[in-house]
């Protein structure tokens, strides 16, 4: 099963087919009819109205479908921009050429996008492979983590992962989970922090010292060969950004973060319209015309020895 075969049984069937999200979801369609001339569309109503343009918290499972629906599509299409770009120079080499001794951390991983994305990309290439590296997602939500591995589950797997793919999610509300986190990096191995439209999220910026807590306690427990950071957003925040403070608090010396690529492109992103047809008429909705925005990314190289250096005093 591919990508889209997958995204139709685990994202959109159960707008139909589970009675408590039908529920849910008509309540936002009704008030939606009764306030139709403000939005172009249903889809729309749902991005600006229920999921505040990606800030709303996904605390049901009808809202972390709804988020699925409207943004991994397109987050999908901005992962994979950054790897096609940087093929040959990073995930070429530290990812694909690397099999089973790649350790993903994918902070905030809705519904497993970033991932989906390697393993989608993949499949384009001449000789079609399929994943294999040890992935970590980590997202506050529990329907999230629910959708994350419907997708990494055995059933929805055999074209984009391979055998030796293994998929956790760990418990982030556990003061402890670093701790209690097996490193799988053997001699030689690749470690990748993922931020993929992460920093700004709403809640995110009170959250910054909990991350760089988290690379430096797993770095320092990894000790890969390579070890980086890859974010990617519509742009990557001013001077007073969380990504900014992120930054500044992972330096110990001018030297802990070497930028391997920092860039600003444009890219087309997938959406879909037709979810009001698809509640009530069992439509299947239809792809948008693609459109252009603005993404910025940067690959980091972390040299996790200068927090060794630094003591325990490096650690918060």
């Amino acid at each position: 099963m591919g990508y889209q075969e997958a995204f139709r049984d685990i994202v959109l069937k159960p707008f139909r087919e589970d009675e408590e999200i039908n529920q849910e979801v008509h309540q936002y369609l009704v008030a939606y009819q009764q306030s139709r001339t403000e939005f172009s569309s249903f889809d729309h109503y749902i991005r600006m109205k229920i999921l505040g343009y990606a800030r709303t918290p996904c605390q049901t499972r009808a809202l972390a479908l709804l988020y699925s629906y409207t943004y991994m599509p397109m987050h999908l299409d901005g992962n994979k921009k950054v790897i096609e770009r940087e093929y040959q120079a990073f995930f070429k080499p530290y990812i694909y050429q690397k099999p089973s001794n790649v350790w993903m951390i994918d902070v905030g991983c809705g519904p497993m996008t970033a991932c989906m994305a390697l393993a989608d990309f993949q499949q384009s290439l001449p000789v079609k492979k399929r994943l294999e590296l040890d992935y970590l997602g980590c997202d506050l939500h529990s329907f999230m983590i629910d959708i994350a591995l419907n997708f990494s589950s055995q059933k929805n797997q055999s074209d984009l992962f391979g055998d030796h793919f293994r998929a956790g999610y760990p418990d982030i509300k556990n003061p402890h989970w670093i701790e209690q986190v097996d490193c799988p990096v053997k001699d030689g191995g690749t470690l990748v922090f993922y931020f993929s439209y992460f920093w700004e999220q709403g809640g995110v910026t009170e959250e910054v010292g909990k991350w760089v807590d988290c690379v430096k306690r797993i770095s320092l427990q990894a000790r890969a060969e390579d070890t980086f950071i890859v974010y990617l957003n519509r742009d990557l925040g001013g001077s007073n950004s969380a990504y900014t403070e992120f930054k500044q608090r992972l330096r110990e010396r001018p030297d802990t973060l070497e930028v391997i690529s920092s860039e600003k492109c444009n890219h087309r992103y997938q959406s879909w319209i037709g979810l009001e047809e698809w509640l009530t008429q069992g439509i299947v909705p239809k792809a948008r015309p693609k459109k252009r925005t603005d993404l910025h990314y940067e690959i980091l190289r972390v040299d996790w020895r200068h927090y060794e250096d630094a003591g325990a005093n490096t650690l918060i």
